[in-house]
């Protein structure tokens, strides 16, 4: 008879033996396909902790002008009472940040100022306050360099060497010219910018170039000037 059941449990038990060595050539044939597809990605691609790192950008450097130090003196009596960064920066206005590592500067300083050299100087005037409003409990207090125009013809210039430190254009408006001078709550802001308004006398300087700085970890953490990237052009007439 064969079995408990006969000649039909002797087939029944062949038959599960054929689907199994069956299902074990498929599995073999899928691994070595595996296997070979591994084989013929990229390095990077099998490797991805291997792949290539994006450009670095840090908060420890950035693109700006810096105003002539003879008229800093009403802009730190405000940012001295009022912002949280006054030991840390200068007075300024960003046109990159974050930028590249300072061990980069020797590099990207050439082309930078290649960039920046067909520009001409451009006189700015610090006469009134704007806001940016974060939350109801904090807002941003700054001067309005005008025009604006100039500011963002420099900033596109730059900009365009390192075009992976866009992050001062991605905001809805884009790229806003600006000279942080304070933070305050928000449902103070506007009584605060009316109020330094009324006292502000304004004040101009001239373009000449803009800069780039850097900064150590903390404690040495106070931004210092690097590399200066002239604006040479001449304004027509000269």
């Amino acid at each position: 008879m064969g079995g408990r059941f006969g000649k039909y449990g002797d087939n029944k038990r062949i038959e599960a033996l054929r689907r199994g060595r069956l299902e074990k050539s498929r599995l073999q044939r899928v691994a070595i396909r595996t296997l070979a597809t591994r084989a013929s990605l990229p390095h990077q691609v099998r490797n991805p902790s291997q792949a290539p790192a994006l450009p670095a950008k840090t908060y420890k450097s950035a693109v700006v002008v810096i105003p002539p130090e003879e008229i800093w003196g009403p802009i730190q009596g405000l940012r001295k009472q009022h912002d949280h960064h006054y030991r840390r920066w200068m007075p300024h206005i960003t046109l990159v940040f974050p930028f590249k590592p300072v061990t980069e500067f020797e590099q990207l300083a050439p082309l930078l100022a290649r960039a920046c050299r067909a520009l001409t100087p451009f006189e700015i005037r610090l006469a009134r306050f704007g806001l940016f409003a974060h939350s109801r409990r904090k807002a941003t207090l700054y001067l309005v360099p005008e025009p604006a125009y100039a500011l963002k013809k420099l900033q596109a210039a730059i900009q365009a060497v390192v075009p992976e430190c866009n992050d001062v254009g991605r905001f809805p408006g884009g790229y806003t010219p600006h000279l942080s001078v304070g933070q305050v709550r928000g449902s103070q802001a506007h009584a605060s910018r009316a109020a330094w308004q009324a006292a502000w006398r304004p004040l101009t300087f001239t373009v000449t170039h803009a800069c780039l700085i850097w900064r150590k970890n903390s404690p040495d953490d106070v931004f210092r000037t690097g590399p200066i990237l002239p604006l040479e052009g001449r304004c027509v007439g000269e």
